[in-house]
């Protein structure tokens, strides 16, 4: 797909997620604007296409700056923090001031990057699809991925704030990620994660399964959720699979020989208990937009103890 001279804002520029999303963009021809909290040299946004933009977009004057002339949003800026207020600061008020703005600046499509933890798996089916229910309330939500007990409900809350900016007007597309694999220095799920693997801090029993995605694949839903007008005020969950859990922490073990025993090793199998989710359903993605993944689990997981080995 070409973008070329395309003027496209991406938020969480730093980041792994928008770094690569960025970059993507810049290698089609985009005119990137990269918004960061810092000017720095990220990984990802080394392209002569991509230009940084200092600020926080949680402020409305910033969010106009950094939406004028835009053609296209990607917004893949969040926070992840234990502070529930600060959670709903940026995710829930950002995105409602980002929205307005390319509201307010005709931007041909705002695309949000959200998260499989915002459906409430407590009540909901055994195969969750879009129509699946949101966390409303504050509440200690069980069977979440995310490092914050906050992150789900705040990201669920941001897509109802760009639901109202959609019934004024705005075209956007919703995109809800698993587990995202591939390498970066924030990579949760190469780097984070396996790093506290690699000290025993984790354990073989932390839940039933993964639901996972690459993040070449996340690149490639933002493509078809951009260019399709299929995709106008759609929710996709862009799941490629899941594996079990033990499988991830086996697999990450396995890199690194030294590493203690993970918790729950020599324990006696697990009693049947409550599962994160049994599956993500990826059919309408599929089915609406031609979605076929890129990479594999197997894809990521090699990358990530490819630069680990390198690492040590």
């Amino acid at each position: 797909m070409t973008f070329q001279d395309t003027p496209i804002l991406v938020t969480g520029g730093s980041g792994f997620v928008g770094s690569h999303l960025a970059s993507r963009l810049a290698a089609a021809g985009a005119e990137v604007r990269a918004l960061v909290r810092k000017r720095g040299d990220h990984p990802g946004l080394e392209s002569p296409n991509i230009t940084q933009m200092e600020g926080d977009f949680v402020d409305p004057a910033t969010s106009r700056r950094a939406c004028e002339g835009m053609a296209f949003v990607v917004h893949s800026a969040a926070s992840i923090g234990s502070d529930l207020a600060d959670a709903r600061r940026v995710n829930a008020q950002g995105t409602a001031a980002l929205a307005a703005a390319a509201r307010a600046a005709g931007c041909r499509r705002f695309v949000q990057i959200s998260t499989i933890s915002v459906y409430d798996w407590s009540q909901g089916p055994s195969v969750f699809d879009e129509t699946g229910p949101l966390k409303t309330i504050e509440k200690a939500y069980p069977h979440t991925p995310a490092a914050s007990p906050h992150y789900g409900l705040t990201k669920a809350e941001a897509e109802r704030a760009l639901q109202a900016e959609m019934a004024l007007g705005l075209d956007a597309t919703i995109l809800r990620l698993g587990a995202v694999l591939g390498v970066h220095p924030t990579s949760s799920w190469a780097i984070l994660v396996p790093a506290k693997i690699r000290e025993g801090k984790v354990s073989l029993s932390g839940g039933s399964a993964l639901p996972w995605t690459h993040v070449e694949n996340v690149a490639l839903a933002m493509e078809l959720a951009l260019t399709q007008s299929a995709a106008a005020g759609r929710a996709y969950n862009v799941v490629d699979g899941e594996v079990p859990w033990r499988r991830y922490v086996e697999d990450v073990r396995s890199w690194f020989p030294d590493a203690p025993p993970a918790p729950g090793a020599s324990e006696e199998p697990e009693k049947p208990r409550d599962s994160f989710v049994s599956h993500c359903s990826n059919d309408r993605i599929r089915a609406e937009l031609g979605y076929a993944p890129l990479r594999s689990y197997e894809d990521g997981m090699a990358e990530a103890r490819a630069w680990w080995m390198k690492k040590t």
